[in-house]
């Protein structure tokens, strides 16, 4: 064979050797990569805070502005079903009563012997965002969301965290029941403690307003039944007029059954 021939297909041949090599070190760190995505996203799961019935007594403060307010109250939550929230002025004298269900809000104003029913988009309509009960519960709760896609992260660390990010997650098929559910797609970021897999913080945006944000932070992880919860809360709302919302909890019980009163007066008005 021509020397210059055999010197040419060694040289194509060692290329086609690397070439295959490095395919296949790309194939493995794709793999890698992919499997340690699942590994952290199950193990977030499987360390999330179990329950069905949820009831917890908080101190509380809001800042929108020059707008302050200091308040405590209550929460009790049955899962997936009711949000039920009492809030206190001074004396322990309650001024608001709040119930929400994935398709309504329901309020009474003791102060104004108000009262008012509405759609769920209510929320949305006051904070200028977009969320639904889930993503409103699960905020709460300091917990993924559960009827969303669960397949779109990637995982990076940041400052000591994991930190499984999305650019477009959406509810999952099964759980659409509107055009407005199937065009809601969120950015999403959760940072992740290493040491338990709880969540740390997380921010949610819809890809539709990518200028609104909203931002849950999450410390003081306490023992509750054999399992952490986070008794400080701080929610932060990036838009136009930024709202702050800061939660202490002083008490928290789960699992024992509840009640959710919610009866009108008769001399109240609807407003």
């Amino acid at each position: 064979m021509n020397k210059r021939i055999l010197i040419i297909l060694t040289f194509f041949g060692l290329l086609l050797f690397q070439a295959c090599h490095s395919t296949k070190e790309v194939r493995e760190v794709a793999e890698t990569k992919e499997a340690a995505v699942d590994s952290v996203f199950h193990l977030m799961q499987q360390n999330q805070f179990d329950y069905e019935w949820f009831t917890g007594k908080f101190s509380a403060s809001y800042k929108q502005g020059d707008k302050k307010q200091n308040f405590s109250g209550q929460f009790r939550i049955r899962k997936d079903s009711v949000i039920w929230l009492s809030i206190y002025a001074a004396m322990n004298i309650e001024v608001f009563r709040i119930m929400i269900t994935p398709d309504s809000i329901k309020m009474l104003n003791r102060l104004k012997k108000t009262y008012f029913v509405k759609n769920v988009n209510f929320i949305n309509e006051q904070f200028n965002t977009d969320v639904d009960f889930d993503i409103l519960q699960s905020l709460l709760m300091g917990v993924d969301f559960a009827y969303y896609e669960t397949d779109k992260f990637t995982l990076s660390t940041n400052e000591n965290r994991y930190k499984l990010s999305t650019m477009g997650r959406g509810k999952l098929k099964k759980y659409v029941q509107t055009q407005e559910d199937l065009e809601k797609v969120m950015v999403q970021n959760m940072w992740i403690n290493p040491d338990n897999y709880k969540i740390l913080k997380q921010s949610i945006k819809q890809v539709k307003s990518p200028n609104k944000k909203v931002i849950a932070t999450y410390e003081d992880f306490r023992p509750v039944d054999n399992q952490i919860f986070p008794f400080s809360i701080h929610f932060r709302l990036v838009d136009e007029k930024p709202v702050l919302l800061d939660l202490q909890y002083k008490s928290i019980i789960i699992n024992q059954k509840l009640t959710f009163p919610f009866k009108v007066p008769r001399k109240y008005k609807r407003s």
